[in-house]
């Protein structure tokens, strides 16, 4: 009686035992921290990024397309755009537009477009700065987290309706059932093309930020070189005969009138004389 009470006692312990180890198994199968999401696997953990770059499909992540203006003053474009170059080659990025225009007095300016990857943004626009003297700048950042979120949504639930029009298509015999379900199918799929065209559009813009620089020399002096000798005299000798042509002029337009004026002055004379004899 002794050892079947000692028995029995040792068979509630294993048993108790076995109990809590499933169910410390069943609570580690459990993660807090996982997400369900629709459509998904229940219990399944997020993909991890391996490579530490991040997933550019990754809808949970904030999307922005940061962009920035500036506006630099330089001695000189062609030192300065060189420069430019060379930045943009160190933060693996390119020049994607260059303009340059001769501005007001002999005033040089140019417009470059830098495009890099998103996380060399803010070392590619200090980098930047040290081209000149900043006269202006100008950061935006555009959030499109949502808009793609949405357009992966209805990417999803147009592929999901081309492939249920693919499968009645195929078990469709009629000539004018095919005819409708492969209009639905072509309408469908336009509509696809579209949405992954402008999804494909966002990814390469949060990817890569656009940098705009404004580069522009210097005014040039307002007095300029000073004149020689040889341009004084010049402009001396032009000025007398300027003058001397207005007098000449004068002279010829007012000759009618002393003309007039002596014949008058002479017939006064005249008409004096006589009344005096």
């Amino acid at each position: 009686m002794k050892w079947t009470a000692v028995i029995l006692v040792l068979v509630l312990l294993l048993a108790t035992a076995g109990c809590t180890n499933l169910a410390a198994r069943d609570g580690k199968s459990q993660d807090p921290g996982t997400v369900y999401e629709p459509g998904g696997v229940a219990g399944s953990a997020p993909a991890e990024d391996l490579d530490g770059t991040g997933s550019s499909s990754d809808t949970t992540g904030t999307r922005l397309i940061r962009t920035a203006d500036l506006g630099v003053d330089v001695p000189s474009l062609e030192p300065a755009l060189d420069r430019v170059r060379g930045i943009a080659r160190e933060q693996n990025g390119t020049v994607a537009g260059l303009e340059l225009r001769a501005g007001s007095g002999d005033r040089r300016t140019a417009t470059v477009t830098v495009r890099v990857p998103e996380d060399r943004f803010e070392a590619t626009l200090g980098a930047l700065r040290t081209v000149g003297t900043v006269r202006s700048e100008s950061v935006q950042a555009q959030d499109v987290t949502e808009e793609y979120v949405d357009l992966e949504a209805k990417r999803d639930s147009l592929s999901r309706q081309r492939d249920q029009y693919t499968r009645i298509m195929a078990n469709t015999s009629g000539v004018a059932d095919v005819l409708k379900v492969q209009e639905e199918i072509e309408r469908v799929q336009v509509e696809l093309d579209r949405l992954e065209g402008r999804l494909r559009y966002l990814e390469s813009r949060t990817a890569f930020s656009r940098i705009t620089l404004r580069l522009q020399e210097p005014a040039p002096l307002a007095g300029g070189a000073l004149p020689s000798i040889v341009e004084v005299l010049g402009t001396g000798v032009q000025g007398f005969f300027a003058v001397l042509s207005g007098i000449v002029i004068l002279l010829i337009t007012a000759l009618p009138l002393v003309l007039l004026a002596a014949a008058a002055w002479f017939l006064y004379r005249r008409y004096r004389r006589r009344r005096e004899t």
